[in-house]
């Protein structure tokens, strides 16, 4: 949350500038022409100027609050419409990718059968060359 400003004018964190406090004297003249300038008057105006500050720090504040609650909410129902986007992309790409998965597991299953096949074939002529040779 927003940092107060002490309204002592010995620790606030900004100093004003001569030029500010030229104007809050100026106003001061302007506001009361028969009011006498002092220390009283100038303590009140800048306990005024500090604590206009802090209200406006705070108002700040609840913005910068405001916006990043916005801002979550439209972060967060983004990413519901991306996932529900992904979730359609896979489900619309499910079937042709199990198809195709389908048609690759047909043909390694034909790939074992001709392995065993070929090595049935070879053990047959194994057989087959060692009887030849017995008969030889």
């Amino acid at each position: 949350m927003a940092e107060a400003v002490s309204p002592q004018p010995q620790e606030r964190k900004r100093s004003m500038s001569q030029e500010d406090s030229e104007k809050v004297v100026k106003k001061s003249k302007a506001d009361s022409p028969n009011a006498t300038l002092n220390s009283s008057n100038l303590q009140s105006e800048f306990s005024s100027i500090i604590n206009q500050l802090n209200e406006d720090r705070e108002s700040d504040q609840v913005i910068m609050d405001d916006m990043k609650t916005r801002y979550e909410d439209l972060c967060a129902k983004q990413m519901e419409l991306l996932n529900e986007k992904l979730q359609t992309a896979y489900k619309e790409s499910e079937d042709p990718v199990n198809q195709r998965i389908e048609i690759l597991n047909s043909k390694f299953d034909t790939i074992r059968q001709l392995e065993d096949d070929i090595d049935q074939f070879k053990n047959m002529l194994g057989k087959l060359h060692n009887d030849l040779s017995e008969l030889e």
